[in-house]
């Protein structure tokens, strides 16, 4: 038998490997690149894109997938140095469509266009092709399940991947309510744009957590998105340190697409875009109840479109 020294190493080694001490995978991906939402005063898109990137690295967030709209650049004249700071920061690309289209919008053939339009760019930015990865905007995948079912199979035969999404907590849309009260130099509404941010994102990746758990029965391997915007790219240091403290142990997309749950189509059409595993509860007839989501710090979408306004 072990003597005590031996007992004591074993039961901490037990309890480091049960599920209350196991990490949560979580990728980390970005939308809209070169440019998302307005700016605040004195602050660039490039600014952004080197703060991100800094935080990231600092982090050592693997991979951290960008996924671009190249329209944004040959047709807007918006910022291709956005991605250039993203590819010397050794990162990854992604096809997010050409302008941001948004399938339950356009024809299928429209969308096919936005997708194979981007690619000359991702081939300058990502010669090795590890760009094949796709990611819906507005996570939309198809009002019609006709619409779904041909864009899903256009993407297979092309070679690509769906880059899911399995925490969301609509960052987006503090971005900007943040310039808004920035340029009127509200420091008390910033700091609710603060705390309230942080603790959605602290929500979602508990509930992400939750669903796993009771839908697939572990905690699979998660996929976050975020934004190329200059709030995000203000809070995104504390947001990781913060999912860190929950546990949180930074994976690569590519890694995170093996787990076995993205090769499944939940095949839902939806008016409305929403995280993969939302999607694979509507195909099972679950509810919010049903796989034990607990309530949580209400979203506040009314409150983020009014204020500093």
């Amino acid at each position: 038998m072990f003597n005590r020294p031996h007992r004591i190493s074993f039961l901490i080694f037990l309890l480091w490997m049960s599920p209350a001490f196991a990490s949560i995978r979580v990728a980390v991906t970005v939308d809209d690149l070169p440019t998302h939402g307005k700016l605040p005063p004195g602050v660039t898109r490039e600014d952004v894109a080197r703060k991100m990137v800094s935080v990231l690295t600092k982090h050592h967030v693997p991979e951290a997938y960008a996924f671009i709209n190249a329209g944004k650049v040959e047709v807007k004249n918006e910022s291709f140095e956005v991605l250039q700071i993203w590819k010397d920061a050794g990162f990854y690309f992604g096809n997010h469509a050409y302008l941001h289209d948004d399938l339950n919008k356009v024809s299928v053939d429209d969308f096919e266009k936005a997708i194979t339009s981007n690619e000359s760019m991702l081939k300058k930015l990502s010669p090795k092709k590890d760009w094949k990865y796709f990611r819906y905007p507005f996570l939309r995948e198809g009002d019609t399940l006709d619409k779904r079912n041909a864009i899903r199979a256009y993407l297979k035969e092309l070679g690509y991947k769906i880059a899911q999404v399995t925490i969301d907590f609509e960052d987006w849309s503090w971005n900007e309510p943040y310039s808004r009260c920035s340029e009127k130099k509200d420091d008390a509404s910033v700091e609710w744009l603060k705390t309230t941010y942080l603790q959605n994102a602290v929500d979602m990746l508990d509930r992400a957590e939750v669903i796993s758990k009771s839908v697939f029965k572990r905690s699979i391997a998660h996929i976050l998105l975020l934004h190329i915007g200059a709030f995000d790219a203000e809070m995104l240091d504390t947001l990781l340190t913060n999912y860190e403290k929950k546990g949180v142990k930074w994976i690569g997309l590519q890694e995170a697409s093996k787990d076995e749950i993205y090769k499944s189509d939940p095949a839902v059409a939806a008016k409305w875009g929403s995280e993969f595993t939302y999607q694979v509860m509507k195909s099972r007839g679950l509810s919010q109840k049903d796989v034990g989501l607990t309530k949580y710090e209400a979203y506040p979408e009314q409150k983020l479109e009014q204020i500093c306004k």
